[in-house]
């Protein structure tokens, strides 16, 4: 085998970057038209957290905490098993992933062709920074290593939807 084959020039390394962002931007968009529907309550509850956004008493808070109010009415409710804080906290996600999606959306109707491939390109980032991050989140966990996967995938999953609606300009101040 030659050194050649494995010593890539400075324009193959572009052209194969350009490759692989291509393709994960791709792959975004495949996995979100398969996605499946989000749950019963998800829908609901996002728009509980949206009015939670816009209530004037809120305007002081942490944003997140619209949505710690699903994830604290979740376990408050008597009917969950024993499974409910694992349960609830990808309830919260659920809710943070409607919220995403639709302001996603919303930046995306408003973007050039360029300016969309940038976005899929951060999405797409975003989505590996979320599975690397999170795991590393379940490694460390000294209690439910899924509880901490899923607290972490809802924390930045709420970031993100924080930072889309921002950029779409939804709610009384945009947050």
């Amino acid at each position: 085998m030659s050194a050649n084959l494995l010593i890539l020039r400075p324009y193959e390394g572009a052209r194969l970057a350009g490759a692989a962002l291509l393709l994960a931007s791709c792959q975004w968009f495949a996995i979100e038209a398969c996605a499946a529907p989000p749950a019963a309550g998800a829908e609901a509850d996002a728009v509980s957290i949206k009015a939670c956004l816009i209530d004037p008493s809120s305007r002081d808070h942490d944003p997140h905490e619209c949505g710690d109010r699903v994830l604290h009415a979740c376990l408050d409710d008597p009917s969950h098993a024993v499974g409910a804080p694992l349960a609830c906290e990808k309830r919260r996600e659920e809710a943070w992933n409607v919220i995403a999606r639709e302001s996603y959306h919303a930046v995306e109707t408003k973007l050039g062709d360029a300016e969309r491939h940038l976005l899929r390109a951060s999405q797409a980032q975003f989505e590996l920074d979320l599975r690397d991050l999170c795991a590393v989140a379940r490694s460390l966990a000294r209690g439910d290593p899924d509880l901490a996967a899923a607290s972490c995938a809802s924390d930045l999953v709420a970031a993100r939807a924080l930072s889309l609606r921002k950029l779409a300009g939804r709610g009384a101040d945009a947050r």
